[in-house]
């Protein structure tokens, strides 16, 4: 029987921690998700935003005793850190990058006994809306120990492409304040709460769920040429572009995939022909079909 496999994502992934008396409600005022339901067994899918509701960036947050920890993307942990220290003005929170204590792991087998059964994982983040994707948090020098009980790879690539298709988005500078939280599904992937009370860009986030409409979505394309990250995508003989690359991977020898934001209007059209002459097909998530 094959051994588990591991993804070993510490190269790409920070933690970072705040702790002090006011770190919940700091925090609650700051990002897309009710801080206050969190307890030692649950995590939070969110984002934080700039006051025009445009995603900074998205991460997965839990807590420990007292002290709440932010698991995001390598490349945001610096502008996140100097950003949020802005805002703590006299409150009692104390921010801290403490990635160098810990090695972030992706698995595709989140039910595994192996892994459940670990004493020494410091937290188990299930990814929402997928019951096989997780994050795997443990003290930094268990690498030789899991060496034996899992099949660790160091193939990034690979795990990205578990993540395209899932349809679960990831912000990195090329993309930060590009999009709303819900052109990046998350009200659909339990990533806002509209009961909680003010945080910056509530105003539009909570606009257009309770009076507008969503107008662009997050969906998996695939064609032959490489995208980049923030690309704007033209359909044929339109001037106005239609969608925005979020990321690309090689799929196979044909071509590449990746995750967008298209116009919903574009979304039961499985193929486009794009001004480059190209053809882009895209796939609605089926498990965002709310």
């Amino acid at each position: 029987m094959p051994l588990p496999v591991l993804y070993e994502l510490s190269h790409h992934k920070r933690i970072l921690s705040f702790s002090g008396q006011d770190a919940e409600i700091f925090l609650q005022g700051q990002i897309t998700g009710d801080v206050s339901s969190l307890n030692d067994s649950n995590n939070l899918f969110a984002a934080l935003c700039n006051p025009k509701g445009r995603v900074i960036t998205l991460f997965h947050l839990y807590k420990l005793g007292k002290t709440f920890f932010m698991v995001l993307s390598s490349d945001m942990s610096e502008t996140i850190i100097k950003r949020l220290k802005m805002f703590i003005f006299r409150s009692d929170v104390s921010i801290e990058d403490v990635s160098n204590h810990y090695q972030v792991f992706g698995t595709s087998q989140s039910q595994t006994e192996a892994i459940i059964g670990m004493k020494s994982v410091v937290k188990f983040i299930k990814y929402p809306t997928v019951d096989d994707l997780a994050l795997l948090i443990l003290p930094k020098e268990q690498l030789p120990t899991l060496q034996s009980t899992f099949d660790v790879h160091n193939n990034y690539h690979e795990w990205q492409k578990l993540l395209i298709e899932a349809c679960l988005p990831d912000i990195t500078l090329d993309t930060s304040e590009l999009f709303i939280p819900q052109m990046l599904n998350l009200d659909l992937l339990e990533g806002i709460s509209f009961q909680k009370g003010c945080y910056t860009g509530q105003e539009v986030i909570a606009r257009l769920h309770y009076k507008g409409t969503v107008k662009r979505r997050l969906a998996l394309y695939s064609t032959r040429n490489r995208k980049k990250a923030g690309e704007e995508i033209y359909r044929k003989d339109e001037p106005n572009s239609i969608g925005t690359i979020l990321n690309c991977e090689v799929k196979n020898e044909q071509g590449y995939m990746g995750l967008m934001v298209i116009k919903t209007s574009y979304m039961g059209e499985e193929q486009l022909t794009l001004n480059t002459q190209e053809e882009l097909t895209v796939q609605v998530p089926k498990n965002h079909l709310h």
